[in-house]
């Protein structure tokens, strides 16, 4: 990673690089965390909907007294699969942030962390990345009933005005607009507090209120860089389902042409394959998009401390003499000499030998990472 305010190159170049040198940690993290949960919700959900709705079909054509008793398990049962499994597989897929963070912050020093590694770099950390994740589920559920009691008092008074049918989709639309933004900007706002929590070892609110400082002034960059990512990963992730796509008729084809295999279960030998199949690709393509997602957000949250904390100094001041020896823990705002002009168009950055403050010598291991001079 270049010492200097990174642009957009560098952040996508370094959250490429970071997967490359270590995919095979990274990956494991990403299965343990996201994918084996995920491919359980995708499989969970599909096959159990299908069961639960022939289920209760038959309960209700059968009538007699334990039907109810049979619609209310089978309902209590379909709430778990919808809910409980989505819910442990995001739960799994946010806490990914904060391992893909800590490995690169290490290999920003140079270094590379093993699993266990990782783990133990995570001591004392986990437990606030735990605590800020269930604390946004609860923020969500208050926000949620919030709107929601809104939305009744708008269709309430609107019905009480004796309102046209143009009055309420233009009031729904509105509402709906207004709490996207604002979910929007408080998600953008507090984007880099596992990171945070994972870097800096901060609690959870300290975390947050970094994450808040960080971005002010730089709301704009921050979430046009993440929805980028985002789209660009999402795109790419369609394209690599496509040829699963004609993959899988194939599949279903070959094993069970008439769609009779199995049907006792309520669920055909072709069905199995293709949903399987499908997961399984879905899963991987996930599990690569989810770790260079966390690494992007990551090298976001160390160019904003760059560019307010003067990091790069701290950074080059390790990697010469090893003082700080942590040079991500929590450091109060730094007074700097201005960086040189922006380069204009088709024109570099300066190379780091010109930026004040830094060796000219050539830090131990920098030569491994492009961009470094």
């Amino acid at each position: 990673m270049p010492l200097r305010p990174l642009g957009l190159g560098d952040v996508l170049a370094g959250a490429f690089t970071v997967f490359r040198r270590n995919p095979r940690v990274l990956l494991l993290w990403s299965l343990l965390l996201s994918g084996v949960l995920g491919l359980l919700a995708t499989l969970a959900s599909t096959f159990g909907q299908r069961a639960l709705q022939g289920r209760l079909t038959s309960a209700v054509d059968a009538g007699g007294s334990g039907a109810e008793d049979v619609v209310a398990g089978s309902v209590t049962l379909f709430v778990v699969l919808s809910v409980g499994l989505p819910f442990l597989a995001y739960l799994g897929r946010a806490f990914l942030v904060a391992p893909v963070a800590a490995d690169t912050g290490q290999r920003i020093l140079g270094r590379r962390a093993s699993f266990r590694g990782l783990w133990a770099l995570l001591a004392g950390r986990r437990w606030p990345v735990l605590a800020w994740i269930l604390l946004q589920l609860a923020a969500g559920l208050v926000l949620g009933a919030v709107f929601v009691s809104i939305a009744v008092g708008m269709v309430v008074g609107l019905a009480a005005g004796r309102a046209g049918v143009g009055g309420y989709v233009g009031a729904f639309f509105l509402f709906a607009l207004g709490a996207l933004v604002l979910i929007v900007w408080l998600g953008t706002r507090f984007a880099f507090t596992v990171p945070t929590i994972a870097l800096e070892g901060r609690s959870v609110f300290s975390a947050a209120a970094q994450s808040w400082r960080l971005t002010r002034g730089a709301f704009w960059r921050t979430f046009g860089i993440v929805l980028l990512v985002q789209v660009a990963f999402g795109i790419a992730g369609s394209i690599a389902s496509i040829p699963l796509t004609f993959g899988t008729a194939l599949a279903v084809g070959a094993f069970d042409p008439l769609g009779q295999t199995g049907t006792a279960g309520g669920v055909g030998a072709g069905a199995v394959v293709a949903v399987v199949l499908g997961a399984l690709l879905s899963i991987a393509v996930q599990c690569v998009t989810d770790v260079l997602s966390a690494s992007v957000l990551t090298f976001l949250a160390v160019d904003r401390r760059i560019r307010t904390e003067a990091l790069d100094q701290r950074i080059a001041s390790h990697l010469e003499t090893g003082e700080p020896t942590d040079p991500f823990a929590p450091a109060p705002a730094a007074p700097r000499a201005p960086w040189p002009g922006r380069p204009g168009p088709g024109q570099q950055w300066p190379t780091q030998q010109q930026w004040p403050g830094q060796s000219q010598q050539q830090w131990p291991g920098q030569q491994q990472w492009p961009g470094g001079s």
